[in-house]
């Protein structure tokens, strides 16, 4: 699973080139990098189509995956640039975008750093070994970042290290942005205890269902991953 994320909580993104302002504060310009990018483009065209387009955090195998979360909002860069102009920021502006230098993850930033240009967001592409990258996540030292993980089938460590408000404890380990929610810090804590398999996986969804209006992270797409097999030789 692939998404992008922002910083949440500085004042002013440390890696751009606005002062005294955090346009990732403002929904309505991760609303609008939602709607910059071409997902289904770069799924076709930088990934081969080894990958599905999504909107949702989680795949259909996770308990409590909500299908109607897979809707992304529409490609649309007039409408990104409205969105952009509305929330103050008709002139755009510059920022990083941190992303481990994998050869086809740093070709999908790349084709994401083309798309925003579109819009208006110039998009300085910092491809990091992941020594480095990923303790940009870790210490919430990155503007703009791509993120990936293989989720397993229980959603509740993707979202305590994603999604919950950072604290001691593990607690929202990889949150690189810092996005901080209450309500859904008391439902993902809920999670972690609820016994009750259809009370917990309604939490699931509630969970998943604030994610999805308010995009501290983007959801791209899921990689599709090939296995070849050949029989055993026979033993002699």
């Amino acid at each position: 699973m692939k998404d992008t994320g922002f910083d949440q909580w500085r004042a002013e993104p440390e890696f751009s080139d606005l002062k005294g302002r955090n346009p990732f504060k403002d929904l309505r310009v991760r609303r609008a990098i939602a709607q910059a990018i071409d997902v289904d483009a770069i799924v076709a065209k930088v990934l081969r189509g080894q990958a599905v387009a999504t909107g949702s955090l989680v795949s259909r195998r996770v308990e409590g995956y909500v299908p109607a979360l897979e809707r992304r909002r529409p490609y649309d860069p007039a409408a990104a640039r409205a969105l952009l102009e509305e929330a103050g920021y008709r002139d755009g502006f510059g920022v990083t975008l941190d992303c481990v230098n994998i050869a086809w993850r740093a070709a999908a930033c790349q084709a994401i750093a083309g798309m925003l240009a579109q819009v208006g967001i110039r998009v300085a592409f910092q491809p990091s070994p992941a020594p480095q990258f990923f303790p940009k996540l870790t210490q919430a030292t990155t503007s703009f970042f791509e993120v990936g993980w293989s989720p397993a089938t229980d959603a509740w460590p993707l979202l305590n290290a994603m999604v919950r408000s950072f604290g001691d404890g593990g607690l929202g380990a990889f949150n690189a942005g810092r996005y901080s929610n209450p309500k859904l810090d008391r439902i993902i804590d809920a999670i972690r205890v609820e016994p009750d398999i259809a009370r917990r996986r309604q939490l699931v969804g509630d969970a998943l269902a604030i994610v999805h209006a308010e995009l501290p992270l983007i959801p791209l797409y899921r990689r599709t991953l090939g296995w070849a097999m050949r029989p055993a030789a026979p033993r002699t």
